[in-house]
Order: structure tokens, then C-alpha cells, then sequence
């Protein structure tokens, strides 16, 4: 009986296998001038979106809700939808305690830095040849 030889160049697919099964990515952000009332800083920690989530999100949002439609999706702690968290803040909706909660360039960076885990906002690709036909 013959032994089967391993392939020592596995096939771009074989490569690709446990790609699919990869968690999805985190991260744990600061904003510089947050500090609660004891001083300690505040940390929100982000997790990257889905292409579907990011399609639905934008299928269902207007304008001025994408960003925060985005960052409600995208912002894992705190938890915006935490009732709590929206009466402090004078919100009916996690959208609403986005708006009140931040100002307008915390809006900006937290929305990029979910867009940016999530593969959005660089380039994911490098050439690595063109490839000429005749």
C-alpha cells in the first residue's frame, strides 16, 4: 500500500478553511477626556460588524441615524440600550443617547473606529501583481 504524499503547497482554498471561522474582532477604547466621578477612565469596548449587519443598518437608516445606528450595533460596554443609561441621559432610544451622550467628534471617531475593525475605511487589499493576458 502506497502512502499519500502531503501536499506541501496547500491550495489557496485549503489556506482559507479556518479563515471562516475566525471570532470576530474587539477592541477597547478611551476617549481622552472621559473619567468618571471617581476619575477613572471611561473604556468602551467596540466589536466589528458583520457585512450583513452593516448592509441592514444602512438599508434601515437615514442620515443622521446612520452613525449612531452603527454605533449602538458596534459599541458591546457600555450598553446603550441599558434603560438606565437612557433616563440619565434624558433618551428615549439607544440613537438618542448617542446623540446626548457624545458630542459630534466623539460621534465621528467612535463610528470610524467600529467601520475600521470591521474592514471599512482602509485598504484591505494589496497588489501583489497585474497580471498580463495576451
Amino acid at each position: 500500500m502506497t502512502e499519500k504524499k502531503q501536499n506541501s503547497n496547500p491550495t489557496t482554498v485549503e489556506r482559507l478553511l479556518d479563515v471562516c471561522k475566525r471570532d470576530p474582532g474587539e477592541q477597547l477604547l478611551q476617549f481622552k477626556s472621559w473619567t468618571d466621578a471617581d476619575g477613572n477612565p471611561v473604556v468602551f469596548r467596540i466589536r466589528e460588524l458583520s457585512y450583513n449587519e452593516v448592509r441592514e443598518i444602512q438599508q434601515m437608516s437615514s442620515g443622521a441615524d446612520f452613525a449612531a445606528a452603527i454605533i449602538t450595533a458596534g459599541v458591546v460596554e457600555p450598553n446603550l440600550r441599558d434603560k438606565r443609561l437612557q433616563q440619565a441621559c434624558g433618551a428615549v432610544t439607544p440613537y438618542e443617547v448617542v446623540r446626548k451622550m457624545l458630542r459630534a467628534g466623539e460621534i465621528e471617531d467612535l463610528q470610524a473606529a467600529i467601520e475600521k475593525l470591521s474592514g471599512y475605511r482602509a485598504s484591505t487589499l494589496q497588489v501583489l501583481a497585474d497580471i498580463e493576458k495576451n
